[in-house]
């Protein structure tokens, strides 16, 4: 599957930045007005942005580092199971949204990070309860070259929104945990079904 699924990854990414540049240059030319259909925590106009905020950002650099690492976690995530991205972009973006919408900080929550942390997290996890030697070897890698985004989840930086970062971590991780136990237990049911065929030849 993944053989089959993969020249797709490439389609899906230059999509992705030709998308939300587009969006980032129609934001521009309103003034930035678009952004405040980001997360508004406990407000109810704020609701529009659980789904809107990934799509917005604050200005060029906060778009092109979040795009870098986007990329770059998907292309991970492509390496496990293909097709499984585009449930994890919506629970990506609708679990950390509606977290940030319930406890964060009043003000404006825009930006990817949130599905960026939420794919980090899911990498990690998913590959250290895997434990293929595929998927452990990715997360080792993760680790070590972004182990410094763990940083982010924390208030160190003014107008950074760390609350999308941490609840993208939390629910990355959930989810990483999850699938990684769920395809365990099917493959593990696979291969005793192939044992008992065998046996029974």
């Amino acid at each position: 599957m993944n053989s089959i699924s993969q020249p797709k990854l490439l389609p899906f990414l230059i999509t992705t930045w030709i998308l939300l540049v587009a969006i980032h240059l129609i934001n521009l030319l309103f003034a930035m007005q678009l952004n405040y259909y980001g997360v508004i925590p406990r407000e109810s106009s704020g609701l529009y942005g659980i789904i809107f905020h990934p799509f917005l950002h604050g200005g060029w650099s906060h778009l092109i580092n979040n795009l870098i690492s986007f990329s770059l976690f998907s292309a991970l995530v492509w390496q496990f199971k293909p097709n499984r991205i585009w449930l994890l972009l919506v629970l990506g973006t609708l679990l950390p949204g509606l977290l940030v919408w319930i406890f964060a900080r009043t003000s404006i929550h825009v930006g990817l990070s949130g599905v960026v942390y939420f794919l980090w997290a899911y990498v990690v996890f998913y590959g250290f309860v895997r434990r293929s030697i595929k998927s452990v070897v990715i997360s080792i890698i993760v680790i070590f070259l972004y182990g410094g985004m763990a940083w982010g989840v924390l208030p160190i930086k003014e107008g950074m929104s760390f609350e999308s970062h941490l609840f993208g971590m939390i629910c990355g991780a959930v989810m990483g945990y999850i699938y990684a136990k769920q395809d365990i237990k099917n493959s593990g049911s696979l291969r005793q079904k192939i044992e008992k065929e065998i046996t029974s030849l």
